[in-house]
């Protein structure tokens, strides 16, 4: 079966997008599929970065468009940045052999209709894999204002593409629900992942990354991943501030994203010696990086459970640590930490997430134990392995 790709990031980009579509499109050519990925030649945290216009990875052709390079600082470069790489991505899928099946992603919002309007001139099946719930995402998160004309227009497309395409996938039970509101039918729900393999438990002492970044002899906890405008961090540094000097607790991030130069900022304002940050890790340190840290973190806002989920929950899960999630009482994460294997601290809950940080650091039996549990729910719900599967049956 010829399978097409359609989003705007692809790996080996460190995008979380375009890490789990690599992720599927290796497994879609190792069961025999002829898989093509369409994408822009963009980077997504450096958009001065660019790929190969052409090149194979995994045994899936990925072929590269033209795109702008204004990057996310502002909401004109970002939308021209959107349009020119779905103008190229158009003529890459209308002057290519008859695909199939089109599988788009969300991102850029406009992308799922640009790859139904193309599946169905084709005459192949068009796959809406939802990561993200525009235009409510945006609403909430301030960015688009209800009743503009670009929320009319965001509210038209979302709708014509939840209805018209073949198939829809969110990635949770939530999101789903608020999905089949829309679209008036059933949608599926296939949970994202991690790389099992890449990403395992290991024993923190021996981390070479521990070491080589300093933080052995520390409990460090670690945010890891997209400090995106969904997430919140307030109570992350209320609690970092209580626990300032316990010099053997050490809150750190790795990653990057819109939020940091702000969070940056709260922590010079706050005069906070017990956080520290590090850029992203190439994927394969990931695994390094994942296991250096002692206890994880997860945030999200309020009103962001059934708009998306963090992906940084199953490389957390993959890793064998424990995760605390600050955010609202619903939702996959809130699901997840309530199995066993971490713990839910509320928004804004400065007190309750330092007590939570100190008990665990005291207790290395619990941070074991709930490890263990974690890596456990990972095999046995949220593996590569059993998406592929998900996905396989839904191409048969």
């Amino acid at each position: 079966m010829r399978v097409v790709l359609l989003n705007q990031y692809y790996s080996p980009d460190e995008a979380a997008t375009a890490q789990l579509l690599g992720d599927l499109g290796a497994g879609l050519a190792a069961a025999g599929h002829d898989v093509t990925a369409i994408c822009g030649r963009r980077g997504y945290t450096d958009p001065s970065r660019t790929y190969p216009k052409r090149e194979t990875i995994r045994g899936v052709k990925v072929e590269r468009t033209f795109a702008s390079g204004f990057g996310r600082g502002s909401k004109i470069g970002r939308s021209l940045d959107y349009l020119t790489f779905m103008a190229g991505a158009a003529l890459r899928l209308l002057f290519r052999k008859k695909p199939d099946v089109v599988i788009s992603l969300s991102t850029p919002p406009m992308v799922a209709l640009l790859g139904l309007i193309l599946a169905r001139l084709r005459g192949a099946r068009s796959i809406y894999w939802v990561m993200d719930v525009y235009p409510d995402l945006a609403y909430e998160l301030g960015v688009l204002k209800p009743g503009s004309f670009a929320a009319r227009l965001l509210d038209w497309i979302s709708r014509a593409v939840l209805r018209g395409s073949d198939t829809v996938i969110a990635l949770d039970a939530l999101m789903a629900r608020k999905l089949e509101e829309v679209r008036g039918s059933e949608v599926l729900v296939v949970a994202n992942w991690a790389d099992g393999d890449a990403i395992r438990p290991k024993d923190t002492a021996s981390n070479p990354l521990r070491e080589e970044w300093g933080w052995n002899g520390r409990f460090v906890v670690l945010y890891s991943g997209n400090l995106g405008l969904a997430h919140e961090f307030e109570t992350v540094l209320d609690a970092a501030e209580r626990l300032k000097d316990d010099t053997g607790i050490l809150f750190a991030f790795v990653g990057g994203g819109p939020r940091l130069d702000a969070v940056k900022s709260a922590v010079k304002d706050r005069e906070l010696q017990n956080v520290e940050f590090r850029p992203y890790v190439a994927r394969e340190r990931l695994g390094d990086s994942l296991t250096a840290g002692d206890l994880h973190l997860v945030t999200l806002r309020e009103r962001m459970p059934g708009l998306l989920v963090p992906c940084k929950i199953y490389g957390i899960l993959a890793a064998g640590k424990p995760p605390v999630y600050v955010g609202p009482s619903e939702g996959e994460v809130a699901d997840i930490v309530e199995r066993g294997c971490g713990v839910p601290v509320p928004l804004g809950g400065g007190a309750e997430l330092a007590a939570a940080v100190s008990a665990y650091r005291d207790d290395p039996e619990r941070v074991r134990r709930e490890g263990d549990a974690a890596r456990a729910l990972y095999e046995s719900d949220y593996s590569i392995q059993r998406a592929l599967n998900q996905f396989d049956r839904l191409l048969a």
